[in-house]
This record gives C-alpha cells, sequence and structure tokens, in this order.
C-alpha cells in the first residue's frame, strides 16, 4: 500500500497516523485501518504542497489532523469528512486555494470542525453539512486582512476586505446563526453578485430556518441577475443549481438561451437537457420561445 504511517499512541490507545503517501494520486481515500489498528491521525505535512492531489476523503476513524496536513494543496478541490475530528491544528487546508467543496457528516452536536476550518482559509468555500435527518449547504465568500500604518499613532491598523469574515463568524462551535447570515445578503449582493448568486441558491435548494422574508430577497435577487447566475453555474458544472433557476422559473428567455449557448460550447450535455426541458416546458406557454441545442 503506498500510504506512509507511523504506529502511535493517541489518547491511550494503539493507532495509526498517516504521513503521507508514495506516488502520484489524484483522489485520495484515506483508509480506517492499517495493519489492524485504527487509522486516527493524519501528521504534520503529510500532504502538504501537493499539486496532484484534487479529492481527499477521510473516513469516521480519523480524530486528529495535525499542523499543516494538507497545507498547500492548490489543486486540491473538495474534502469529505467527519465530526469526529476532535483536534484540528492549525493550518490543515491553509492556501488550499482551489478547494471549493468540502463535505462533513455531523452527528448534529457540534459545529466545531466547520469552524475549525472556515478560519483555516480565507478563500471562498461551500460546505455540504450532512445531519442525520436533513442536508444544509452554506457557502462563505472570500475575505483579506488588509494592514495599514498609521503613521500619525505609529501603530499598524487592520481591517477586513470583503465579506467572508462576516459570514464566517455566523457560525459557532455549537450553533450556526442562519437568520445572521441571511441578514448578510444585503452587503453581499451588492459586492460580489457572482457569489451572492452561490449563497442564494444553497439556501433556496436546502432552507434550514429561513424565514419568508429571506426566502423572497433570495428569489428576487436570483431572478434578477438569472443571466449571471447561470453563466457561473454552468462554467462550474453545477447542474442542481441551474435546475434551481430553471424550475422556478426565475430565468427569462433571454437568460435561458444565453445559457443553453454557453452549456453547449463547454460540452456540459447534461445542462443542456436541463435548459432544453425548461424551454419546451416554457414554449408550451409562449410559442414564440422555443430552445433547441442545434440552434447554437
Amino acid at each position: 500500500m503506498p500510504f506512509t504511517y507511523e504506529k502511535i499512541q493517541y489518547l491511550r490507545e494503539d493507532c495509526i497516523e498517516i504521513t503521507g503517501f508514495d506516488g502520484s494520486v489524484r483522489s485520495l481515500t484515506i483508509p480506517d485501518r492499517l495493519d489492524g489498528l485504527p487509522v486516527r491521525s493524519i501528521g504534520k505535512h503529510a500532504f502538504a504542497g501537493r499539486k496532484d492531489l484534487r479529492e481527499a476523503v477521510l473516513p469516521q476513524s480519523i480524530k486528529r489532523l495535525c499542523l499543516f496536513a494538507f497545507h498547500n494543496c492548490t489543486a486540491l478541490r473538495r474534502m469529505s469528512l467527519y465530526d469526529s475530528v476532535e483536534d484540528y491544528y492549525d493550518g490543515v487546508i491553509r492556501q488550499c486555494t482551489a478547494l471549493e467543496e468540502i463535505e462533513i457528516r455531523l452527528s448534529g452536536e457540534s459545529y466545531a470542525i466547520v469552524k475549525d476550518m472556515l478560519s483555516d482559509n480565507d478563500h471562498a468555500m461551500s460546505f455540504r453539512l450532512l445531519l442525520p435527518e436533513e442536508e444544509i449547504r452554506l457557502s462563505f465568500p472570500e475575505y483579506a486582512l488588509i494592514a495599514s500604518e498609521n503613521t500619525m499613532a505609529r501603530t499598524i491598523q487592520f481591517a477586513y476586505e470583503g465579506g467572508g469574515y462576516a459570514y464566517r463568524n455566523c457560525v459557532r462551535k455549537k450553533e450556526i446563526r442562519f437568520r445572521e447570515y441571511d441578514r448578510l445578503f444585503s452587503f453581499m449582493e451588492r459586492d460580489d453578485a457572482s457569489f451572492a448568486a452561490v449563497i442564494a441558491s444553497d439556501r433556496l435548494m436546502f432552507p434550514h430556518d429561513l424565514d419568508e422574508a429571506a426566502e423572497k430577497h433570495y428569489t428576487e435577487f436570483l431572478r434578477e441577475h438569472a443571466a449571471q447566475a447561470l453563466e457561473r453555474f454552468i462554467r462550474s458544472g453545477q447542474i442542481d443549481r441551474v435546475r434551481l433557476l430553471t424550475e422556478r422559473g426565475l430565468a427569462d428567455a433571454e437568460a435561458s438561451a444565453g445559457a443553453l449557448k454557453t452549456a453547449s460550447e463547454l460540452g456540459e450535455t447534461a445542462i443542456c437537457a436541463v435548459l432544453m426541458e425548461s424551454g419546451r416546458e416554457s414554449a408550451g406557454k409562449n410559442q414564440d420561445l422555443e430552445l433547441e441545442l442545434e440552434d447554437w
């Protein structure tokens, strides 16, 4: 097996710590046992700096992620893990600049791992939180900490740029403040309309603790920015978000036509099918509209 590892004691238990992987790997699945022992830890710098890694799947047996375990894996796009992680050290996913989606299976008792990962990376990230009886999706924009010198006061002043820091503060160890999260949208739609579309679609598809006013706000935003939203979703291959706009009738004829052209050019056949089906349904109501793939 190409994993490198050590036998250690963690919390008075004989177990395995993964220290690396020999050879190239795009999709990494960590085993839950090696040499008859449970895999409990990913060691410090175990996968740091790898340029080949695209996906990492961690088992429920993992309880510790050590310093800089996946640091600077610039091609890493997706991670899957459990809230079984009790010890999360600094820099685990720092500088993972392409990391877009993190899937976490939660028992529902704590959101500490979500908070830890959000604190560790200032780039935009989307989370799929799989609870025992429901799924929640939340996306968090990027932010930057800006330092400037105040020469008169002889101090360095710090300020956060972008909405990501405020959004991250909605996540606490024992709760997620959904109403507070939703209230931030008024800022986000002005700051970055493209990413605001991601936030809005997540909340409408998985409306945990979503009040009527916030639902209306998200819906009207997507209706007004349908063309821009579809462009982003198609280029990211996010068919579920495209389907949300089409099924709810949020995209007008012009936005739908432009989206079909983009999907066709990119070879996104499944998305083309969704858009054409929507076009046929609309054409049944309006004989002047008919979208066909060969038009493009």
